[in-house]
């Protein structure tokens, strides 16, 4: 198992999205406590409770393309990457937001959808 991705590593991921995609400055209050929240978990676990956290209550819409990196640089630490259509992810992701899709449903579908990376030829 690998680790989680640190506070350092999220709030940068926080910025590259705000200012890519949202034109603003990122609100990383309350990624600080990520890490050790997801650090037991199984990797896709731990990748859902990074989204999880990141698309915490009361985010802006502008932070899902946060959680979305989030998801996919915690796969690349544990070895795996994404392999699903861009309009099922952002449907995930806003699901996932929005509290119609939980946590667990969301590591379950990560499961489906990764791979290992080298995988694939």
């Amino acid at each position: 198992m690998s680790r989680p991705l640190s506070a350092a590593e999220l709030r940068l991921v926080s910025l590259v999205a705000a200012r890519r995609f949202a034109g603003t400055q990122p609100d990383d209050s309350g990624l600080a406590g990520v890490p050790e929240a997801a650090a037991d978990a199984a990797p896709f676990a731990r990748a859902a409770a990074v989204a999880a956290a990141v698309l915490r209550p009361g985010a802006s819409a502008a932070v899902r393309p946060a959680a979305l990196l989030a998801v996919c640089a915690q796969l690349g630490l544990d070895g795996f990457e994404l392999l699903a259509p861009q309009g099922a992810t952002a449907g995930m992701v806003a699901g996932l937001a929005a509290g119609t899709v939980s946590t667990a449903a969301f590591s379950r579908w990560l499961e489906d959808r990764a791979v290992a990376i080298g995988a694939l030829p």
